[in-house]
């Protein structure tokens, strides 16, 4: 597929404005911020927001069950119960694994966010510490990660903590890690917008990137970068920018459910772009001939 040129921006405003608000409101129960909608507390949400997302990887059903058994062996208040937890074996969580993650990971995972809050009070006090501005939040979601890291204690990380605990300075996409920061920071539709109060502002936020969104970023022109990675993450976010100054990743909600919940497939069929909000800005969509779906005004 060539690269495209820049898209054409009032459209593409346009017909993301219409598929945000087609899915804004929809679809909980596709996406692991369902778990912290289950707690009252603000911070047994913060806690249980920070464990969904570091294990948001692999199948829907295994991501959670996986969360679910964390969940259920931390009681009815997660915060509380790492807060005072003396490291002692957790039973139920002893056989744990999710994919690569195994037991160890998690009880060191677990131990980084008892040392955190018992220091620090709450992970938004440790971030808000660490955050020393800029355009983006990369330098202080790195800073936080390393100093979770630390706070596991024990040898150098294994592979199932170092992707628990990721270097979003590495260059990676490290979407876990941006998606749990939109959760915290963004206030619309299902967000929570926990750490609102402390002036984190959407605007600084980046688009959190996977293999479902970069491909649909490619369709739309928003990134030519062929690596679902930090800089097309940031090449992304960049143009939306242009689009929503005030905040670039609100339209990741409806994106990433296109992906996930397979109304944007690899190879679509013309049904599937026919009523699709994107399509008459979609490169891919247009190449196939798709009808548009959506009346759009002349652009300027």
């Amino acid at each position: 597929m060539p690269l495209a040129p820049l898209p054409d921006l009032p459209r593409l405003k346009e017909c993301l404005s219409v598929l945000s608000d087609e899915w804004e409101g929809r679809r909980l129960d596709s996406d692991p911020l369902l778990f912290p909608h289950r707690y009252p507390d603000p911070a047994d949400r913060e806690v249980v927001a920070f464990l969904a997302a570091s294990l948001a990887f692999g199948r829907v059903a295994s991501i959670r069950a996986s969360v679910e058994r964390v969940l259920s062996a931390l009681g009815p208040s997660p915060a509380a119960f790492l807060a005072g937890w003396d490291g002692s074996a957790i039973a139920p969580l002893a056989t744990f694994r999710h994919r690569w993650v195994g037991p160890s990971d998690l009880r060191r995972l677990l131990r980084a966010l008892s040392v955190a809050l018992r220091r620090d009070g709450s992970l938004r006090a440790l971030f808000s510490r660490l955050d020393a501005g800029g355009e983006d939040y990369v330098p202080a979601l790195s800073a936080f990660y390393e100093t979770l890291r630390a706070d596991a204690g024990g040898p150098r990380a294994s592979r199932g903590l170092g992707f628990l605990l990721p270097s979003p300075d590495k260059g990676g996409a490290c979407k876990r890690a941006h998606l749990f920061l939109r959760w915290m920071v963004r206030t619309h539709g299902f967000d929570l917008g926990l750490w609102r109060s402390d002036g984190f502002t959407p605007a600084r936020l980046l688009l959190p990137m996977d293999t479902h969104v970069h491909r649909i970023c490619l369709y739309l022109g928003l990134t030519s970068r062929r690596a679902a990675d930090l800089a097309s993450s940031r090449e992304a976010t960049a143009l939306l920018r242009r689009l929503f100054p005030a905040d670039p990743a609100g339209c990741d909600w409806a994106l990433s459910r296109m992906g996930i919940l397979a109304e944007c497939v690899a190879d679509p069929s013309r049904s599937r772009c026919s009523r699709c909000a994107v399509a008459p800005v979609c490169r891919r969509s247009r190449a196939r001939g798709a009808p548009t779906r959506v009346r759009l005004t002349p652009a300027a």
